[in-house]
């Protein structure tokens, strides 16, 4: 038995268990190298307090982008023809960490369990010991906020998202959960608690995000602004607008590693016979 040690145990995992994770660094990079011949299919700018959804074709990148100066931005993922599976942040966290920077992958939840989109550009200014963009950061919802503030029917990404999604077909039931762009954060140690600071992101700055699958993009103009000031105090925040591009790169991408279904001989337990791994 290893000697007990008072440091901290840091925990590697296997190269072995991550055999079928097949990321290719060289092909995101000839993705990025061919940035000259995209095709821009379009650009739009939502207003501040507002959500937009978009259809991404695999093979195609979309942009969020600071249109006139640091604003938060929630992001949410569906697959476009199957609305059941969609990003799941935990999923993305457990292989990716817990923030976002170029060559992070954004996991769908299980039966699926596969890269969605992958993050290739990002111009944004990183802050000495914050992360700027984020797998786990949730979004706010009006209950939330007036959990927080004791004001009622403020605005929330949660009502943005649902803009955003109606006019594809899609209800509340079908918002899970999203990454955010431009919110620097950071853990504190002490509380366990996630700590947020204002982004310093310029005019211009955009994250770009390679689409694995053909993609309904949900885009929240979060109500907290730059993240100065809660969104519990809506007159102190200044909630600017956010560009959106969708560029089509002439690229597919690459075909990831089915998993083995277990469900079709699925008998109410796991037995020895359910599958072999093969």
């Amino acid at each position: 038995m290893a000697e007990e040690s008072k440091d901290k145990v840091t925990i590697v995992p296997s190269k072995t268990l991550l055999t079928q994770y097949s990321f290719d660094p060289d092909f995101y990079q000839a993705v990025r190298n061919a940035e000259s011949s995209y095709t821009s299919i379009l650009k739009s700018v939502i207003p501040p307090n507002n959500g937009r959804g978009f259809e991404v074709k695999k093979g195609q990148v979309f942009r969020i982008i600071q249109e006139t100066g640091p604003q938060v931005v929630d992001v949410a993922l569906w697959s476009l023809h199957e609305p059941r599976e969609f990003f799941r942040p935990e999923h993305s966290f457990l292989i990716e960490g817990w923030f976002i920077r170029e060559n992070t992958r954004l996991w769908s939840d299980v039966p699926y369990f596969r890269p969605m989109a992958t993050c290739i550009e990002d111009t944004v200014e990183a802050l000495e010991g914050w992360h700027n963009h984020l797998v786990l950061g949730s979004h706010c919802t009006s209950e939330f906020l007036e959990m927080r503030s004791e004001r009622k029917g403020l605005n929330s990404c949660h009502l943005n998202f649902l803009q955003a999604i109606e006019p594809f077909g899609l209800a509340e039931m079908n918002i899970q959960d999203n990454f955010c762009v431009c919110m620097p954060s950071r853990i504190n140690d002490e509380t366990g608690k996630m700590e947020i600071t204002a982004t310093k992101a310029r005019p211009g700055d955009y994250v770009g995000f390679y689409s694995e699958i053909d993609l309904l993009v949900a885009v929240s103009v979060c109500p907290m602004g730059d993240g100065s000031f809660a969104a519990t105090t809506p007159e102190k925040v200044t909630v600017r607008p956010v560009g959106v591009e969708i560029l089509d790169t002439g690229i597919g991408p690459r075909e990831f590693p089915k998993r083995y279904d277990w469900r079709p001989h699925w008998q109410g337990q796991w037995n020895p016979d359910l599958g072999s791994g093969s």
